[in-house]
């Protein structure tokens, strides 16, 4: 069947439209400034890391992490509460590392890889989030699906926050799953460097972060956080991750 030139022409107009795109971005930071609200919440956040160095080297290293401490986030503030059994656990593991330099220290280990600023980016996610946005550019657009609810997946290019002389290769971009109303429901941040120090030590490292929101009364909440990164130069080669799950008290 034969089509018109001109309608030919609006159906492309309207395929690549940036009113389609601007609109989604928008919906997506007009929501994330709705959501920094105060709704007080408390909970647990736990973590769960692993560190592996030199694989397949006489020095192969695997550090072990998990702990979990309370928190309390409300218009007075966030308050972070390491319970006594943990911070015993903690000076045990000191003690018997004292005594045997191989002695495993989970929960040390665990407590050192989190701080206020993992639980203040996944109590306050909004302003995490938008603070990502502000400082990056759109990339594209596209629709799928979140757990069978049908999303707009809004992709932006981040720029590195200092100048590295060294990388040659960058690559960091996110991806935003956002519901009807411009809520963001998952995020993903995919990262790639290589490049080369001292014109003779090359490096490569790449890293990947995934999110899944939740909203609470008018703020949203970060309930799930997995990360993963690998790194090789040098010689050397390494894999880190770091699980972090934040359990809301009813």
């Amino acid at each position: 069947m034969f089509i018109p030139l001109r309608t030919l022409t609006l159906a492309g107009l309207l395929v690549v439209s940036p009113w389609a795109h601007a609109d989604a971005v928008r919906d997506l930071k007009s929501a994330l400034n709705r959501l920094q609200g105060q709704t007080p919440i408390k909970g647990q956040v736990s973590i769960k890391s692993e560190s592996r160095q030199n694989e397949g080297k006489d020095d192969a290293r695997v550090d072990h992490g998990a702990a979990q401490v309370a928190f309390d986030d409300s218009p007075q503030g966030l308050r972070l509460l390491y319970p006594q059994p943990l911070l015993m656990r903690a000076q045990q593991e000191d003690a018997a590392k004292d005594a045997n330099p191989k002695a495993k220290t989970p929960t040390v280990t665990g407590l050192s890889s989190l701080d206020h600023q993992d639980v203040r980016q996944m109590t306050r996610a909004a302003d995490d989030l938008l603070r990502t946005l502000n400082r990056s550019t759109f990339k594209n657009e596209r629709t799928d699906t979140w757990q069978g609810q049908a999303a707009r997946v809004v992709s932006f290019d981040v720029p590195l926050r200092e100048p590295n002389k060294y990388a040659k290769k960058f690559s960091n971009v996110l991806e935003v799953w956002v519901g009807a109303d411009g809520t963001p429901l998952a995020a993903r941040q995919t990262q790639t460097m290589s490049g080369r120090a001292m014109m003779v030590i090359s490096f490569e490292m790449s890293a990947t972060e995934e999110t899944h929101y939740t909203v609470v009364g008018e703020r949203l909440v970060a309930v799930r956080r997995n990360s993963q990164s690998s790194g090789e130069g040098a010689g050397e080669k390494g894999k880190q991750s770091r699980q972090l799950q934040l359990e809301l008290a009813s």
